[in-house]
């Protein structure tokens, strides 16, 4: 076997399941959005997608030192100049440069770095938005019964919603994932099967992916926020809010991390 010929076949169709994967990766919304709606592309799933970027990565990197290798004298000649050695030739400088630009760039994010980033979480939010968050993390792993405590839902009554929608529940023990898979269907269906029309969530531990485009208007009705708590809270901090003002513009306004701004949010309803 050609040893060459091998390594570069191999880097070639690495990188062309890698640049696959990163490419889904890059507009496809959070684990626990994809998990909680049972999305799924060319069959594989969220995580496993995100496996397959891993070890692909690994397999791609252990070709490309290997082709280096292979390579090592043409890459000298490529660092020589009037057959003398010098690694800083005009065009590793460039090359040094433009990696330079895009590691500093991405690291400070800075323009137009910052875009390819902020466009690709837009993406993600976006669709957050359109298939929904989980009441809470990891929901999809809670068995029917623990899920209907936490989110204040009679289970007996949830038990004959699902029925009567034709959704067999062989034990209320069962995890959301088990019976959404049994039933082909999603977690998110059996929420909304079960869900009453006035039901009010508690704020999420985890920051909410798609709630930067959300008014507090809007985050007011769906996790039932206090929000007088809310105002005189960040009056403590100075922060001025008003319920037409979305999540973003009042982090966006006072130079907060989103982070930030939720753990005050959380904070508010608490005290």
């Amino acid at each position: 076997m050609k040893y060459q010929r091998f390594v570069s076949l191999t880097a070639m169709l690495s990188f062309i399941v890698l640049a696959m994967s990163s490419f889904m990766l890059y507009f496809i919304p959070d684990r626990g959005v994809t998990s909680w709606t049972s999305w799924s592309f060319l069959g594989l799933d969220k995580q496993q997608w995100d496996n397959l970027h891993i070890n692909l990565g690994i397999l791609f990197l252990i070709m490309i030192f290997w082709h280096i290798y292979f390579n090592w004298k043409p890459i000298k000649n490529y660092l020589k100049i009037k057959k003398e050695l010098k690694i800083f030739t005009k065009e590793f400088n460039v090359a040094l440069i433009i990696t330079l630009l895009f590691t500093i760039g991405t690291i400070t994010m800075t323009a137009p770095f910052s875009l390819l980033v902020n466009m690709g979480n837009g993406f993600k939010a976006r669709s957050s938005l359109e298939n929904g968050n989980p009441p809470f993390g990891y929901a999809e792993y809670t068995s029917l019964k623990d899920f209907t405590i936490l989110v204040n839902i009679d289970i007996d009554k949830a038990l004959e919603k699902l029925k009567n929608k034709n959704i067999e529940v062989s034990s209320s023990k069962d995890i959301l994932k088990t019976i959404a898979l049994a039933n082909n269907i999603t977690p998110k269906d059996i929420f909304l099967i079960i869900k009453p029309e006035n039901l009010k969530l508690k704020l999420p531990s985890d920051l909410p992916v798609g709630i930067a485009k959300k008014s507090f208007k809007k985050l007011i009705l769906e996790y039932n926020i206090n929000f007088d708590r809310l105002k005189k809270h960040l009056k403590e901090y100075d922060i001025a809010v008003s319920e037409d003002m979305t999540f973003k513009k009042l982090a966006s306004k006072n130079n907060l991390h989103p982070a930030q701004l939720y753990n005050m949010l959380m904070a508010s309803q608490i005290r």
